[in-house]
């Protein structure tokens, strides 16, 4: 009986301190906002893909997807980092992160994904992908690639037919073409046009081996005599009215005042007219006269900015995640680009899909001399100087020579920064 005592004491005991043992703190999840500008399709598959993430992390971590407004969306980005309320995420080019890079780690705002990835970047991409993603002047990984788009050449395949015109394959034949149709048009069909000229101009300074900048990127090259040259070209075909200079040309191909343009890839789903024809941008100023292969390649990448290292960790988590192959052979598909990764271009879906859609086709055979400019200090203030040369003269506001002093003098001082 005594035995039957002590043993139901031992048990009320273990019972007793069992009950008054303190409750495990509540797991906290980490909150990982994105912001963006996308709309309709890709912004649905956008939400799709956190959506799926969520779930499956569920308790973990919480993607949350804003929506900004496009125009003053960088602005925007770098007032809230600057501030300490900004997002942990965004999707833009690797010349963006420059723009956040101090000079010391501390004053770095982007975080280093080496830090937290589950696997080696550097063998999942070409060496020319990853020595973008790390071209800034600490050397580290500040973006990760998810899609590769570009300049195209989209022509209308019934008005090239209608006037009897060939398919262009040199950038002769092009200024060649658009003069003919808007001659047998009676000038109601513009022949050609360009989204940006700014693009234009870099891939014939790049095609033939012009310069960009110096070798101590202190100052610029292109302000030269060649340059000068292509410039009143342009500026000639513009006066004839057979080239016109608009941001925008898709809605003049859709209402067929426009005969072809060179824009992004990614606005291949906005042409609703029938016989949309696309070629990768041509690669030579006449037949013989190649010099270099280059095409503007314009890499979206996954943009992360410090916070703290569990919600760093927490972002970093969904840019895999993101970038698994069928999440990135959506992304591609939808953004009508090229993906850089060689596990998504080898996947089911993107090869599928590469069969049937002749944006996809483009964009992987021009992928093979697609190029970047350097990653450095002051490359967006560089191209802004640039692209107001390239309209001031083209348009006739100031002189070649006076806007080259402009041009060059503005680069310097962005550079010099």
């Amino acid at each position: 009986m005594k035995r039957l005592f002590i043993l139901l004491l031992i048990v009320a005991l273990i019972l007793g301190f069992s009950g008054c043992k303190p409750s495990e703190p509540p797991f906290e999840v980490e909150t990982v906002v994105i912001w963006h500008t996308y709309t309709n399709n890709q912004k649905d598959n956008l939400e799709r893909i956190v959506a799926e993430f969520n779930v499956l992390h569920e308790g973990e971590i919480e993607v949350i997807v804003q929506t900004q407004e496009y125009s003053g969306f960088l602005n925007k980005v770098n007032e809230s980092v600057a501030n300490g309320v900004g997002p942990d995420i965004i999707f833009d080019y690797a010349s963006t992160v420059t723009t956040y890079i101090g000079s010391t780690e501390e004053e770095t705002k982007v975080i280093d994904f080496n830090k937290y990835l589950s696997q080696d970047f550097s063998k999942l991409v070409s060496e020319a992908v990853y020595a973008e993603m790390t071209d800034f002047v600490d050397g580290k990984l500040h973006i990760l690639p998810i899609v590769t788009t570009g300049p195209v050449y989209f022509y209308n395949e019934k008005i090239f037919k209608q006037y009897e015109v060939e398919v262009p394959k040199t950038w002769e034949e092009v200024f060649t073409a658009a003069k003919t149709i808007w001659e047998k048009s009676n000038h109601t069909v513009v022949g050609f046009a360009v989204d940006s000229l700014t693009d234009l101009i870099t891939t014939m300074i790049m095609q033939n081996d012009l310069g960009y900048y110096n070798e101590d990127k202190t100052s610029v090259l292109f302000c030269n005599e060649n340059l000068a040259f292509f410039l009143e070209t342009y500026k000639k075909t513009v006066q004839e009215g057979c080239f016109q200079l608009k941001s925008d040309n898709s809605s003049d191909m859709n209402a067929l005042t426009l005969a072809s343009y060179i824009g992004s890839s990614s606005n291949f789903s906005s042409l609703t007219f029938e016989g949309v024809g696309v070629k990768p941008l041509p690669q030579e100023i006449d037949v013989g006269m190649a010099v270099t292969n280059w095409a503007p390649a314009w890499n979206l990448g996954v943009i992360v900015f410090k916070s703290n290292e569990a919600q760093e960790a927490a972002a970093v988590k969904f840019a895999e995640y993101f970038l698994k192959p069928e999440n990135n052979a959506l992304w591609a598909i939808t953004m009508n680009g090229f993906p850089p990764y060689f596990a998504t271009q080898s996947s089911v879906e993107y090869q599928r899909e590469l069969g049937k859609n002749p944006i996809l086709a483009v964009m992987a055979r021009q992928g093979t001399v697609s190029g970047v400019l350097p990653n450095i200090k002051g490359a967006i203030a560089v191209r802004e100087a640039f692209e107001e040369l390239i309209n001031t003269t083209v348009t006739g506001t100031v002189s070649i020579k006076e806007g080259f002093k402009i041009c060059k003098a503005a680069c310097e001082a962005a550079l010099a920064e």
